[in-house]
């Protein structure tokens, strides 16, 4: 039993110790996806989901260094209104977070800062007189804390988005997307 126990520690501590790690990340919006300008002769209506969620790597390097890429995945909508004259819109948005981070000490609990850039792209969305641009770029910070438990880690953060141009922009300034970004995001990896 000694011995089976002694092995499981060892093949903990082996994967932990291992240069390359991924999980998976879930968050939560801080701010509105879309800014709706009230009262107007268009009235819109904001539908966004409240989620985002994907996959990231992470490849540590010396002196408390990472590269952490994602790809994090949420959903956009918005609909017309009073009478909702056609049909709600709805995009998927696809973001890719390429970021340097730096733990600020060693051992089971390492608080971190992140910076980077982000590449977005909407998907299956039609075309719609709102849309700006299905392609986005912008600059990532962030700070957050990992904690190390067992072989898994947990990473509660926050980061902010500052996106270059906006995706959606109706006639008017009615309707647009938000350029800045806040998202609070939990990271379980391996």
């Amino acid at each position: 039993m000694h011995k089976t126990i002694s092995v499981f520690l060892v093949v903990c501590a082996a994967a932990a110790a291992q240069p390359i790690s991924a999980g998976l990340k879930f968050g939560v919006p801080l701010n509105d996806a879309f800014s709706v300008q009230s009262p107007n002769p268009l009235s819109y209506v904001a539908q966004t989901q409240r989620y985002t969620v994907g996959p990231f790597i992470e490849l540590r390097l010396p002196a408390h260094l990472a590269i952490e890429i994602d790809a994090l995945y949420r959903r956009y909508g918005y609909q017309t209104a009073p009478l909702f004259s056609r049909a709600p819109v709805r995009a998927s948005s696809w973001e890719f977070p390429v970021l340097g981070k730096y733990r600020l000490f060693s051992g089971p609990v390492q608080p971190y800062i992140e910076g980077g850039v982000a590449f977005s792209r909407l998907t299956d969305i039609p075309q719609v007189l709102e849309l700006n641009s299905k392609n986005n770029y912008g600059v990532v910070a962030g700070a957050g804390i990992e904690l190390r438990l067992g072989f898994a880690r947990i990473s509660p953060e926050i980061r902010y988005t500052g996106w270059t141009r906006r995706f959606f922009d109706s006639p008017g300034d009615y309707l647009q997307s938000n350029r800045n970004q806040a998202t609070v995001l939990v990271g379980i990896s391996f």
